[in-house]
């Protein structure tokens, strides 16, 4: 999937709304905090992104990490590691019934999430919990598909994610900037594994990644706020930046090796080689 031209838009940037989970898919989970959502702290969400097409979403909710404000969404990961409804991802599929009470079953995987912890200033550790019909979570907005994988890299994605989330959680200050970092980082680990280096992602627009998550969080917060409580599934957004295919590996591998036959050509050896 190519990614789009800046700046991003929902005028010119239809949403990519998806049917249901995937398995090997890492997703962004964006939630209404408690405060909020109960009404114990007042906030007022916006509609829309702003007109400004100079808005610097690159500095989105800079002021949380600076302790001058709270987070108006919760972000954090959610990993569909099985289509099965069991507490561990990676065990062999079975059939479960479709529909249980308080909403579809779509398998099972692993939400990681940050957690304040008392001090001051404020720092944070990381809860691994394991969850099944994540879409229908009370306080859910929505969740965004980030990246995908073969099946047969889910444990090694696994072990993973569950180390760099809790290593990353330490110097945390803002739940979206480490949700964030963690798909960045991921992304490119597995390319690194599978033998190419993913130049082409140091390309990463934060400001329109920022862009597009939050367009899709306030379209779907009105409805999170008023049938979050009812068990229905919550969306689910396929970004336009991002998706780790095996395709997409194909091609980087596959241009490597192209300038590496030129370089043979031309001068009789490989003289660099940046594109590993």
């Amino acid at each position: 999937m190519k990614s789009p031209a800046a700046p991003y838009s929902p005028s010119t940037h239809p949403p990519i709304i998806m049917n249901k989970l995937e398995v090997g898919s890492l997703y962004i989970m964006i939630s209404i905090p408690f405060s909020i959502y109960f009404g114990k702290k007042k906030h007022i969400y916006a509609t829309a992104l702003p007109d400004d097409p100079d808005f610097p979403f690159c500095t989105y909710e800079l002021m949380v990490s600076q302790g001058l404000s709270t987070e108006e969404f919760h972000w954090d990961l959610y990993w569909h590691a099985s289509d099965s409804a069991t507490d561990e991802p990676s065990l062999p599929n079975h059939n479960h019934p479709g529909l249980k009470r308080g909403g579809i079953n779509e398998g099972s995987g692993v939400l990681y999430r940050l957690r304040p912890l008392e001090t001051c200033p404020t720092t944070y550790t990381r809860d691994r919990l394991a969850i099944t019909r994540v879409r229908s979570h009370a306080q859910l907005v929505g969740l965004i598909r980030v990246l995908t994988v073969p099946r047969a890299f889910i444990p090694h994605l696994t072990r993973y994610l569950d180390w760099m989330t809790a290593e990353s959680a330490r110097v945390a200050e803002r739940s979206y900037v480490w949700a964030t970092m963690a798909y960045y980082r991921a992304r490119r680990h597995l390319f690194k594994i599978k033998g190419a280096r993913d130049h082409t992602f140091n390309q990463f627009d934060i400001s329109r990644f920022t862009a597009e998550l939050l367009s899709f969080a306030y379209a779907e917060v009105p409805a999170a706020l008023f049938l979050g409580g009812m068990g229905l599934p919550r969306p689910i957004l396929g970004v336009a930046m991002g998706l780790l295919e095996e395709q997409d590996v194909e091609a980087t591998r596959c241009e490597r090796d192209e300038l590496l036959r030129k370089q043979r050509e031309e001068v009789g050896a490989v003289t660099a080689c940046w594109y590993q």
